[in-house]
């Protein structure tokens, strides 16, 4: 059953809801989503009630992001400028109030007024909120965060300019809410004991001498300009009716009597549902600007010390020492891709995704999410570092896997499940869950580094032993009778966890090709039994897929699929996505490395998977019931790589409109990805499940890896990096993404074979020419240039004529200049 502060907080947002009209209520996003279309269907494996499902914001797990690259903790930000600073503690919201017609104008309703977020710009990871009311009084609030003081402790600050868009006098309180409730809930609480802090607002004080609030026992919002009205308002009777709580509120006394209360502090041991506005009042006309700045601490602090730290700085320097970080670390350094007009926004969320992989690394732990997924898995960060590597922030990548990943090195003589401990990557989540897929992510993302920072950087060589070598034997030593990974649920989307998954033999056989390449690399003496466990391993997996394929065909099944498991013989749902992993990011169609037939099969796994489920994006409704933003670009770098840049393309636009959705002319999200996104959101409330499904955290750091790697392999990518090594140009520039004069351009982008690669593509629609200058190049790689703008008649390369078969268009090393002319 719910506990008291959730079936309390239901019944008052709800209630807050219905009456909004007579007493506007700040009800966020999510709740008024939520009762858009109600059901009392909810996760009952995760939840013990209703209101607890709800209290958690299980549904609409939207909002925006701010943070202090390599710090601990992200703040985020509601679609009504909503700042939560530290996740799980309190919202501050803001609002105007005109005394003189006792009209509250709140940014959460739609009677309030219209709001208008963006991220200020791509480079600059600062969320705008502009408001503005029926009667045209406006406010811009400007969010962002920042580090103060030599101990470059954690803040957000937030700076708002009360104007008047038409130049007329306008007068009025510009208020702030402190409220228990924020843009990512109210209460996490499932059954499995995820609460990561209590969040109910239970004592709540403005202390007037230093303009700042106390929430429960931490700090809340500091005010540069201390507020001329305040009120704080709790349970004071300890009252169990809901409606004390609309009677008893900020928002009520101001449209029912005309101001606060005044009080300085409150308590609520019933519910945590304290809050406290304090007003600003302001008369503005022509270019005329109330501002205030507000600092919401994000790590601890404590002391008058510390407060004098917390102010120290200016906002105006603040902002400034924000936008000069931001500019130099995403403008001008790391790959900077250059796309034609047509195609520039690509770019922007390209700077934004490495924005956000930057913000989620936790002093070089780089976590998948901002709340829930604010942890540590090896399966996510070995996409989020090799991301980080190949985009050129390869401090992150190299700290993130020679540093964590040693201490997710096992050296215990104890057994996990049927597996050895000593020699397995993985903390509690792997332990816990039975995630047989680390070893060979840990193994694959070492060795990918390895190639990428070059011989000379020895970073595998610094590994090798023990955290190489062992975990390559883990993987040899630790499978089930068939010569297959156990069962266990690894990558929870892809099926039961009694049940052995593809996936985690698909990762294993890369990571022992990758470990076995290093020894080579290296000259040790354990590179033929890392062969051999890398053929065991293949052959084992190789000799199950085509048992299922032949017992499906037995079966009378027409269609030719890899399910998600041999457990799984005939199960043709979205569950297969698992065998993506074949061709991105594992690369193990390259050179048909499980044999011609599995690779004809894995082909057709991917034309089965978007028939039944693409509309748009992957639709993963047999573990979500939602969209897989991240899987659907993993299903388009499958395409990609698979030479069908066509369907690529059509994924590549659903997830870019994906990453801004707007719901009722509201943006939902700015340029970020959900782990899921809702379909109510992905078609404006145009389908609505009757039952329930999952939502996990945004921004998520695996999707917006995701992107970084499809973009950069769309401008170029690696092939047969040990034996025949060879770039692609461009094999996923669209010709409609290239106008007459467009061009398209990389430079300095790190590879795989440890030196940097450049071009610069030009389009002469008129002569029907392609020309592309090398700007760099590693020694001794050709190049293949697949042309997609139509056949080709004629190539050559520094003045010399090249044969011609087909569109793919062969290119000698050391090649500076070549011209492609299509028909």
């Amino acid at each position: 059953m719910a506990q008291p502060h959730e079936w309390m907080f239901y019944e008052v947002m709800w209630r807050g809801w219905a009456g909004r009209a007579r007493v506007p209520y700040p009800v966020p996003w999510w709740a008024q989503a939520a009762f858009r279309r109600w059901s009392d269907d909810f996760d009952r494996g995760t939840y013990a009630s209703k209101e607890a499902a709800f209290a958690s914001n299980a549904l609409y797990r939207y909002w925006h992001m701010v943070g202090v690259k390599d710090h601990r903790q992200e703040s985020l930000i509601g679609q009504a400028g909503e700042i939560e600073p530290v996740y799980d503690k309190y919202s501050l919201t803001f609002f105007l109030y005109d005394p003189a017609a006792g009209t509250l104008s709140l940014p959460q309703l739609a009677a309030g007024g219209t709001v208008e977020q963006r991220i200020e710009a791509p480079h600059l990871p600062a969320v705008v909120t502009a408001f503005r009311t029926p009667d045209g009084a406006a406010y811009e609030q400007r969010t962002f965060a920042a580090a103060v003081g030599a101990r470059q402790r954690d803040l957000a600050v937030t700076r708002l300019a009360v104007r008047s868009p038409d130049g007329r006098p306008r007068e009025g309180w510009l208020c702030a809410a402190v409220l228990p409730a924020g843009p990512s809930g109210f209460q996490r609480h499932d059954r499995r004991g995820e609460q990561i802090t209590d969040r109910r607002l239970t004592f709540l004080r403005y202390l007037p001498d230093e303009a700042r609030v106390e929430t429960n026992s931490g700090w809340g919002p500091v005010f540069d300009t201390p507020p001329e009205h305040h009120g704080v308002y709790g349970n004071p009777d300890f009252t169990r009716d809901p409606a004390a709580y609309l009677l008893r509120n900020p928002f009520h006394d101001l449209v029912t009597g005309g101001k606060l209360n005044a009080a300085l502090q409150a308590q609520d041991q019933v519910a945590g549902l304290c809050s406290a506005a304090l007003a600003w009042p302001f008369r503005v006309a022509g270019e005329e600007e109330f501002r205030l700045d507000v600092r919401l601490p994000v790590d601890l602090y404590s002391g008058a010390d510390d407060l004098a730290e917390l102010r120290a700085t200016p906002a105006d320097a603040l902002e400034e020492a924000h936008h000069a970080f931001w500019a130099a670390k995403l403008l001008g350094q790391g790959v900077q891709p250059d796309l034609p007009e047509p195609v520039a926004h690509l770019t922007d969320l390209f700077r934004l995704a490495r924005a956000q992989l930057l913000v989620l690394s936790d002093h070089g732990e780089i976590h998948p999410g901002p709340t829930v997924y604010d942890s540590f898995w090896i399966r996510d960060s070995s996409v989020e570092a090799t991301a980080c590597s190949l985009v050129g922030d390869t401090a992150l990548a190299e700290h993130q896997l020679g540093t964590h990943y040693p201490l997710r090195f096992n050296r215990g003589t104890g057994r996990i499940g049927p597996c050895a401990e000593y020699g397995f990557y993985g903390g509690p989540h792997e332990k816990d869950d039975h995630e047989w897929d680390s070893n060979g992510q840990a193994l694959w993302a070492i060795g990918r580094f390895d190639r990428t920072r070059g011989r000379d950087a020895a970073f595998g060589a610094k590994l090798y032993t023990p955290y190489v070598v062992d975990a390559a034997r883990w993987l040899r030593d630790n499978r089930d009778r068939y010569g297959l990974l156990h069962s266990g649920w690894s990558a929870e989307h892809l099926g039961e966890r009694d049940k052995p998954h593809y996936w985690d033999d698909l990762w294993g056989i890369a990571g022992l090709y990758e470990a076995a390449r290093l020894a080579e690399r290296l000259g040790t003496p354990e590179a033929g039994e890392l062969w051999a466990a890398y053929d065991d391993l293949k052959e084992a997996t190789a000799a199950s897929v085509r048992w299922v394929l032949a017992e499906q065909r037995r079966r009378g099944d027409w269609e030719t699929y890899i399910p998600t498991g041999p457990g799984d013989v005939g199960r043709r749902d979205s569950t297969m996505i698992g065998a993506a992993a074949y061709f991105h990011p594992l690369r193990l169609h390259m050179g048909a490395k499980l044999g011609g037939d599995i690779d004809r099969a894995a082909r057709f796994t991917l034309d089965t998977m978007y028939a039944r489920f693409v509309t748009g994006g992957f639709r993963h409704e047999a573990a979500w019931n939602a969209y897989g933003p991240y899987l659907t670009m993993q299903l388009a770098h499958a395409y990609l790589l698979a030479g069908d840049p066509a369907r690529m393309d059509a994924l590549l636009g659903w997830t870019v409109a994906a990453a801004s959705p707007r719901t009722e002319d509201r943006a939902v999200a700015l340029g970020a990805w959900n782990e899921q996104h809702a379909f109510p959101i992905a078609s404006d409330y145009g389908e609505v499940p009757h039952r329930y499904w999952y939502m996990g955290d945004i921004p998520h750091g695996w999707a917006a890896a995701e992107y970084l790697l499809l973009v950069r392999d769309i401008l170029f990518f690696e092939a047969d990096e040990d034996r025949d090594p060879h770039l692609y140009v461009a094999p996923g520039v669209r010709p409609h993404w290239v106008p007459d004069g467009g061009t398209v351009a990389v430079a300095e982008a790190p590879t795989l074979f440890g030196a940097p690669f450049g071009y610069r593509l030009g389009h002469d629609a008129g002569e029907r020419t392609v020309t592309v200058d090398v700007t760099r190049a590693p020694e001794g790689v050709r190049f293949v240039y697949p042309c997609r703008f139509g056949p080709v008649r004629a190539a050559t390369a520094d003045g010399r004529a090249l044969p011609v078969s087909g569109d793919d268009v062969r290119v000698p090393a050391g090649t500076g200049r070549f011209t492609v002319t299509y028909g």
